[in-house]
């Protein structure tokens, strides 16, 4: 399965008006109702920034391709399919979540998160930035961990350049040979989530 088409293809199935949500929204979901499952739409369009028209046509959607299964009022959760699917997003990423670290930045939410084995699909995050900042963040600061050491793709080595702030991510991260770091900041942790998870698509 080529996980980002398929979340797109949710995302952006015909017919129909094109949807209010996003790829990461779609994404987002996943992870939250694998999380919180049972949960109301009510409770998910609050935590995807959505409305509950937007909720109801995501789950609907999810519900078309097996992926959840819908609980009368009780809300809905993963089906058997849905929880693959989350074991294999698992698998590829680790959602670290909101950290507090000494960042090019000044804003009040910070988010982080890993792709495991991605180093060979980032150029130099161009991408990537861009997809984080048009899903609401502020900034992104993606690093590739290689041989111990923490690079800028295409930029600079970041553990040669500034060791402290390098150690100090590496022992904050525990990243793996291969890892993508994707750290997001924003005005909010929702926007930093977004952010992060948008960048993270073009790398599943």
């Amino acid at each position: 399965m080529e996980l980002r088409r398929f979340l797109s293809s949710i995302a952006f199935a015909p017919p129909g008006p094109r949807p209010s949500f996003q790829s990461h929204h779609v994404l987002e979901a996943i992870l939250v109702i694998g999380r919180e499952a049972p949960i109301g739409r009510k409770r998910l369009a609050e935590i995807l920034g959505l409305g509950e028209g937007a909720v109801r046509t995501l789950i609907q959607r999810l519900k078309d391709q097996s992926i959840v299964s819908v609980l009368g009022r009780g809300g809905c959760a993963l089906s058997g399919k849905g929880e693959e699917l989350l074991r294999e997003l698992e698998r590829r990423m680790r959602d670290v979540g909101p950290v507090r670290l000494e960042l090019p930045w000044s804003y009040p939410a910070n988010y982080v998160l890993i792709i495991h084995d991605a180093v060979g699909r980032v150029s130099k995050g161009l991408e990537q930035r861009d997809e984080a900042v048009r899903a609401g963040a502020k900034a992104l600061m993606i690093l590739a961990y290689q041989g111990g050491r923490l690079l800028m793709p295409g930029v600079s080595d970041l553990s040669a350049e500034r060791p402290e702030f390098a150690s100090h991510l590496i022992e904050e991260l525990r990243p793996v040979d291969g890892d993508v770091i994707l750290i997001t900041g924003g005005d909010s942790l929702a926007e930093a989530r977004r952010g992060a998870l948008a960048a993270a698509l073009t790398l599943l």
